[in-house]
């Protein structure tokens, strides 16, 4: 930590150092392959490559020759991809002639020197290890540093409103702007430390990491339990230190962010002039119009427990949902493929890693997201340090996320197929219908059929958060009970034209699909 903290990152360091990985990105690619992927007998992606025939003379001459996005999409249709379901090791890879069972440490980064381990907090089934060093965080750094110069916040006054540990959002943003010493000067966490599953391994390491930054003299405020039902303290935090500091920016998901302009409207407070930087969920036009209309700025960055931060809003987008690629650390295409769950067609993204650090090998990988993809100059800081890739209307298909919690669609219809079964029903008997309010909050309302006469209505949701306790789906329970994600209608499940049932009726891929 201490050497971690010692000379902060500015931003001509970040800028220099952004541009020596651009420089090197192909190269970088090539020594990973052949360390990590070649050289590594467990590799699932060193398994695929020699099947399709490419060995690393081969992978090197296409990458010098042709270029890294072009060696990519060449291995993409010869089957060299992961899919997320392949990632999360649910099922096997499968391809022509060829069967790999994985694990997920099978996935892991044999080159990176593990400093902490980190989970995806259990919000999808027990949590994916992920191993991170604090060189990953000061790559980051670089990117997230540029995102807050670009958009002039960086001497803002920062909150963070993301949870403790065992989520990894809150320690994970607290160390990125600690590398450039503009650590939050307050942490509302929509955890309660004292009652969270806590392990004491997360609780002395959150507590280190928070005494290591004082010791150095770095201020780091301690987490104050804020819970979703209580956005009102965030808006007077934000209202106060506007009227006597200036602008200041609130690091939070976007759902929160909705709440904490609704509690703004609601009470009166003026929380304009100041600034949300707002991931996890997709930033619709509607829901980035919400938060727009209480005077705010708002910016969108896109991320991964795995990978870390993807992109981010670009300096003069259209909308705030227009992100630049982290083009120094990532490599990006497109595979068009059918969703798991309802059968639609998608252009999903396949993300490459381009670092040595990082936790994850991901190469070709399918996170299960999907939206716009562009390569076009910009003016802007990010695009004059030569990130001409864009995203847009980043949105994901087999997962489903609400409050910033991600599950896995067929582990949500696994639990509530159960509590159906439990009552006399079967996988017919009842269908997720996803919808949003007003505002943009998400919910999940399940439509199940009214011939199922022992359903404990009063219950029932209360018995789906159950289940997910019980297989350690604890922090995305909590959460959305919190937020009174889940809802119940007796309803028969609805039909498509060709009279199949689909699982989840999800508007928001239809939508975006037919325009």
């Amino acid at each position: 930590m201490r050497a971690y903290l010692k000379k902060p990152l500015t931003v001509s360091r970040s800028i220099d150092e952004i541009k020596k990985r651009i420089d090197n990105r192909g190269d970088t690619f090539l020594s990973i392959a052949e360390k990590a992927v070649y050289g590594n007998k467990t590799s699932p992606y060193g398994k695929l490559l020699l099947w399709a025939g490419c060995d690393y003379a081969d992978l090197r001459h296409s990458v010098r020759h042709q270029g890294l996005e072009k060696t990519l999409e060449k291995l993409r249709d010869e089957g060299v991809y992961v899919t997320l379901e392949e990632f999360k090791s649910k099922v096997p890879i499968l391809r022509k002639g060829l069967t790999i069972e994985t694990s997920e440490s099978d996935f892991d980064n044999t080159l990176a020197g593990a400093a902490f381990q980190c989970t995806t907090s259990g919000s999808r089934s027990s949590g994916t290890n992920v191993m991170y060093n604090l060189d990953c965080f000061a790559e980051e750094a670089a990117d997230k540093l540029i995102y807050y110069e670009t958009h002039g916040l960086l001497d803002a006054p920062l909150a963070l409103w993301l949870p403790v540990l065992p989520c990894l959002s809150g320690f994970h943003n607290f160390l990125m702007n600690s590398r450039f010493h503009r650590p939050p000067e307050k942490w509302f966490s929509q955890l309660n430390a004292a009652k969270t599953e806590m392990t004491r391994r997360n609780y002395r390491a959150m507590n280190n990491i928070l005494m290591s930054c004082r010791f150095w003299g770095l201020p780091a405020p301690q987490p104050e339990f804020t819970d979703i039902g209580n956005a009102v303290k965030i808006a007077r935090w934000m209202e106060t230190t506007r009227k006597t500091r200036g602008t200041c920016v609130v690091s939070t998901y976007v759902s929160s962010a909705i709440r904490i302009v609704q509690a703004a409207l609601e009470n009166g407070i003026d929380i304009s002039g100041n600034a949300i930087s707002a991931s996890a969920e997709p930033l619709t036009h509607k829901r980035a119009a919400f938060i727009e209309s209480a005077g705010l700025k708002v910016l969108h960055y896109y991320a991964s427990t795995e990978g870390g931060l993807i992109g981010a809003s670009c300096g003069k987008g259209d909308y705030p949902g227009d992100m630049h690629i982290c083009f120094d650390r990532f490599a990006v295409i497109q595979r068009t493929r059918e969703t798991a769950v309802g059968g639609y067609k998608v252009d999903s993204f396949l993300l490459t890693y381009l670092s040595k650090n990082v936790g994850k090998i991901l190469l070709n990988t399918d996170m299960g997201d999907f939206g716009k993809l562009t390569i076009k100059p910009c003016d802007c800081l990010f695009g004059r340090l030569g990130m001409n890739v864009h995203v847009s209307e980043v949105r994901s298909y087999d997962k489903l996320t609400c409050e910033g919690m991600t599950l896995l669609g067929s582990q949500i219809y696994e639990n509530v197929g159960e509590v159906v079964e439990e009552a006399g029903g079967g996988p017919d008997d009842y269908q997720f219908w996803e919808t949003y309010d007003n505002a943009g909050l998400a919910k999940l309302v399940v439509a199940v059929s009214p011939k199922i006469r022992r359903l404990n209505e009063e219950n029932f949701t209360a018995a789906i958060l159950n289940k997910m306790r019980s297989k350690n789906i604890t922090v995305t329970s909590q959460f959305w009970e919190q937020a009174k994600t889940l809802q119940l209608v007796r309803a028969y499940p609805e039909m498509t034209k060709k009279f199949k049932l689909l699982p989840i009726k999800r508007s928001h891929i239809e939508t975006v699909i037919s325009h």
